[in-house]
C-alpha cells in the first residue's frame, strides 16, 4: 500500500482529519508531502512509523491495540498537537509513550497500558456529563460599563483615580476586558497578601515590562524607561497595598506630569483601600488621598435586573424568570454579590437541575437563606405575564 493510502487509512481508522495525520505520526506536515512526494529522508521516517505500529499491533490484546488508538487520537485534539504533550497531560513519560506505540519499551506493560485506560475513562465520563458551565468573559453590565468608561477618563486625563466597589460586581473583568481593548498601553497587576509592599510591586511591575534585573535601583531606572506617555497602569486588588505601597505608585503620575506628559494609575479594590488613608499618620496621608480623583464606591445593590439577565443566557433563552429574580436577589445582597449567584448557578447547572428548586437547594447547601423566596417566586410570576 502507499504510503498515502495508509496516511489516509489511518486518518479513517482513528476518525481524524486528514490534515491532522502527520501529528500522529510525528512528523511536520511537509515532511508528511515530502514522504507523499518519494523524498527519501521523508519516506524513511514515516514508513518506520507505520513499520513499528505495525509490529507493536501484533504483539498486544486487542483492548492494549484500543488504548494506543485512543491515544493517537487524543494527540491530534488542539491543545495537545504532539505526542509529548499529550503524554505530560496524561502524566506519562513521552519515552515510555513512544516505547508502547513501537511495542519496545522494556517495563511492565500493563501498569501503563492501565494508567491510559483509567485516563481515557475518566475522559470519556467527562465527555458524557451535562454541558459544563462557564461564566461568560465579560458583560457590558451597568457597573461594568461605568469601571470602564472610569478606566478609560483616567487613561486619557491621567493622575490618579480609586475605584472601589463590593466583591464579585466584576471589576476584575472589567480591568481585563480593558486590557485586551488597549493592550499595548495598558499595565496591569495585582495585588495580594504577598505581593503588596514597595518592593513586591517594583518587581511585579517590572515583570509586566519585561525587565529582568533584580537591582532595585536599576529597576527603577529601567521603568521609568518603559513607562511611556499614554498609557495606564492598572492595580487589581488595590487594598491589599500597604499606604508605602501606594504612596510610591502615586508618584509616577507625577512624574511624568512634571515632564508634560500623561500617564494614568488607577487603584482598583473593594472600599476597604480607603482605611490606607486613616489611622496614625491621618494628616499625612489625607495630602495624599486628596491627589485621587475619586468616585463613588460601586455596590451589589446598583446591579439592575437586565444586568443578570445578561449573565445568564441559559435562562434568559427559556424565559426562566423566577429563576433570575432569584438569583437577582442574591447578586444585590450586600456581602453575597453577583460571584455569589454565579457560583449558586454553577453548581446547579452542572448537576444538570437548574429550575428555582434546584436553585434554592443549592443555595441552602451554600448557607445562603431566603425568608422571601416566596415573594421572589410571585415577583417572577408577575414579570411572565
Amino acid at each position: 500500500m502507499e504510503l498515502k493510502e495508509k496516511a489516509i487509512s489511518l486518518a479513517e481508522e482513528l476518525g481524524i482529519d486528514f490534515g491532522e495525520v502527520h501529528r500522529v505520526i510525528g512528523v511536520s506536515a511537509s515532511t508528511l508531502e515530502a514522504a507523499f512526494n518519494g523524498h527519501k529522508k521523508a519516506v524513511d521516517s514515516v514508513t518506520k512509523f507505520f513499520t513499528d505500529r505495525e509490529a507493536a499491533f501484533q504483539q498486544y490484546t486487542a483492548e492494549q491495540i484500543e488504548i494506543i488508538k485512543k491515544f493517537e487520537k487524543f494527540v491530534t485534539e488542539p491543545e495537545n498537537g504532539s505526542a509529548s504533550k499529550a503524554a505530560e497531560k496524561i502524566g506519562i513519560g513521552s519515552a515510555v509513550i513512544s516505547g508502547l506505540r513501537k511495542g519496545t519499551y522494556n517495563g511492565i506493560n500493563e501498569k501503563y497500558f492501565s494508567e491510559l485506560a483509567a485516563y481515557f475513562k475518566i475522559k470519556q465520563e467527562k465527555s458524557e456529563l451535562p454541558d459544563i458551565f462557564t461564566p461568560l468573559d465579560y458583560v457590558p453590565t451597568t457597573i461594568s460599563q461605568m469601571i470602564y468608561q472610569r478606566l478609560r477618563n483616567v487613561h486619557v486625563l491621567g493622575g490618579c483615580a480609586v475605584i472601589t466597589g463590593d466583591a464579585g460586581i466584576g471589576k476584575t473583568k472589567t480591568i481585563q476586558k480593558y486590557a485586551k481593548d488597549n493592550r499595548s498601553k495598558t499595565i496591569v497587576i495585582t495585588a495580594s497578601v504577598l505581593n503588596h509592599t514597595v518592593t513586591d510591586i517594583l518587581y511585579l511591575l517590572a515583570e509586566e515590562l519585561g525587565i529582568s534585573d533584580t537591582n532595585k535601583r536599576h529597576i527603577k531606572t529601567a521603568l521609568f524607561s518603559k513607562i511611556r506617555d499614554g498609557m495606564i497602569i492598572i492595580i487589581d486588588e488595590a487594598q491589599e497595598l500597604t499606604y508605602q505601597a501606594a504612596n510610591a505608585l502615586r508618584a509616577i503620575p507625577d512624574y511624568f506630569e512634571a515632564k508634560g506628559e500623561t500617564v494614568g494609575l488607577a487603584f482598583v479594590g473593594n472600599p476597604c483601600f480607603y482605611n490606607k488613608f486613616n489611622g496614625k499618620y491621618t494628616s499625612d496621608r489625607v495630602q495624599v488621598s486628596s491627589r485621587f480623583v475619586t468616585e463613588s464606591t460601586y455596590t451589589a445593590e446598583q446591579i439592575q435586573l437586565e444586568d443578570t439577565k445578561m449573565l445568564y443566557p441559559q435562562l434568559t433563552q427559556k424565559n426562566m424568570i423566577r429563576e433570575i429574580m432569584f438569583l437577582h436577589s442574591i447578586a444585590t445582597t450586600p456581602n453575597l454579590g453577583q460571584r455569589k449567584a454565579l457560583f449558586i448557578f454553577k453548581e446547579a447547572y452542572n448537576y444538570g437541575q437548574y429550575d428555582l428548586d434546584a436553585l434554592v437547594k443549592r443555595a441552602k447547601t451554600a448557607k445562603i437563606h431566603f425568608n422571601n423566596t416566596g415573594g421572589i417566586v410571585r415577583r417572577g410570576a408577575g414579570c411572565e405575564q
